[in-house]
């Protein structure tokens, strides 16, 4: 008898484990499966497709987990984004987008990461230290600290457009190398100088109408423009660069690390008249302000040979039914000397989101080497995880494209500042200064002081 009470409070224990186990679990599932809404910030044309697709892919595994999608424009974005933010709505987002040179701006309105990062594992070492550092992190001038304030997304990169079927010529490379001593092969250029030759080769032998094209855009383009060509320069000068790669996260290659310009010398000149004699085998600015939307459509005609421009163009200049002259006949190479300038997009979770954890769960996700790579193949940008890009160079259709992204990402520091005021003050101090040379107003280191001068003031009165 004893022995069968003793079974039976053992079966009847061992039911109220399983109840309270059963419980348990409904309680964590229930918990977990909360319908949840994330609002995202995206930029119609540019990151909305990429992002939509991930949101897709994470609502399948994630049926608690919806998204709302505020649609906006490159010029409006960062307006909307802080102004929700700076009247602590803490509802308003949850997701934000940006571009490197808004970073500063937006700093202050998102949640730093690093917490995130920490407790959930992530794996940074994925993502190259140049492109994290252009747009992901924010450098507190007052703290010395730095912190990653957004993920990149997608790739694109200020590099060398060639055609291939004018600089894999073995007679044009014999005649070249006989008449300025250097290989033709854009791979091998070790400086800028070497890149004017070929402007002038391929014009005095009639190959082309023109040179290369270089965005020469006073209302933006020549903050990308002016320190694409002006690094070559720091990165060869202690005393500019103070042994760092690409400056400090915010000012970057245009600030010494003492915080002053570092473009108002010997080195800014010869990149100033460096970047006139370029200008100079395109149509002049007074004729035709060459801008972002030229770098694609003037390449895209066949009268040039080389084309300095954002590599996310790639597909598109290889694509038939878009550019047929050249279609097939392109490659890409780093900037003379082996480098290039950073582009491409962020997300960052908003400050005052309710849905931290969930937010940062879907940019894991989105980031993943996996799901980056797919979204490329169904129409998005090229991703900026090193692991992604690995696999996609394994492809044999994107081989050649991605084969070059392995290498190029780690290279991509010659880059503009990112500091809150860059967009409203800096920008269109150098603009103008760096414009009225190209356009024989000024001379080059009056103009490059006088800008100088004007960035102390304002980086003194921040």
């Amino acid at each position: 008898m004893k022995k069968g009470l003793g079974k039976l409070w053992a079966a009847l224990i061992a039911f109220l484990v399983v109840i309270a186990a059963g419980a348990s679990v409904y309680y964590y599932t229930t918990t977990n499966s909360k319908a949840v809404t994330l609002n995202v910030v995206v930029v119609g044309g540019w990151n909305q497709q990429t992002v939509e697709m991930a949101a897709s892919d994470y609502e399948k595994l994630n049926p608690s987990v919806h998204f709302n999608f505020i649609v906006t424009t490159f010029g409006n974005v960062l307006q909307k984004e802080t102004l929700a933010e700076s009247q602590g709505n803490a509802s308003s987002y949850d997701i934000f987008t940006w571009s490197p040179t808004m970073s500063g701006a937006i700093a202050p309105y998102v949640y730093p990461l690093n917490s995130l990062i920490n407790s959930s594992h992530y794996n940074l070492s994925d993502l190259s230290p140049a492109l994290l550092s252009f747009g992901g992190e924010f450098y507190n001038q007052s703290t010395g600290k730095t912190s990653i304030i957004g993920l990149p997304t997608d790739t694109s990169l200020l590099v060398l457009f060639y055609r291939t079927d004018i600089f894999d010529n073995p007679t044009y490379a014999a005649e070249f190398k006989a008449e300025y001593g250097v290989p033709f092969n854009p791979n091998e250029w070790t400086n800028w100088t070497e890149v004017v030759w070929a402007d002038q080769f391929v014009t005095s032998h009639n190959i082309t109408k023109y040179g290369m094209i270089v965005d020469d855009n006073v209302g933006h383009g020549l903050i990308d423009t002016y320190p694409a060509i002006f690094y070559w320069w720091y990165a060869r000068n202690s005393t500019l660069n103070g042994g760092t790669k690409g400056g400090l996260p915010g000012y970057n290659v245009l600030f010494t690390p003492s915080l002053k310009p570092s473009f108002a010398g010997p080195a800014g000149v010869q990149a100033l008249e460096t970047l006139k004699e370029l200008v100079n085998y395109e149509p002049s600015p007074t004729v035709l302000t060459v801008d972002y939307s030229h770098l694609q459509s003037l390449f895209g005609t066949g009268q040039y040979a080389m084309d300095l421009a954002w590599s996310g163009f790639y597909d598109n200049f290889n694509n038939p039914s878009l550019y047929p002259t050249i279609a097939g006949k392109i490659g890409m190479a780093l900037l003379p000397g082996g480098y290039s300038e950073a582009g491409g997009s962020f997300l960052g979770i908003a400050k005052y989101s309710k849905h931290k954890a969930q937010a940062f769960a879907f940019l894991e996700f989105l980031t993943g080497d996996k799901e980056a790579a797919s979204l490329y193949y169904r129409g998005g940008f090229p991703p900026s995880e090193l692991g992604a890009i690995s696999l996609i160079s394994q492809n044999s259709t994107h081989a050649t494209e991605f084969g070059f992204y392995v290498n190029a990402v780690s290279y991509a520091y010659a880059n503009p500042p990112t500091l809150p005021y860059t967009a409203t003050k800096l920008m269109p101090v150098l603009n103008s200064a760096v414009y009225n040379y190209l356009i024989g107003k000024a001379s080059a280191y009056p103009a490059l002081s006088s800008a100088a001068t004007q960035w102390e003031q304002t980086v003194s009165s921040s």
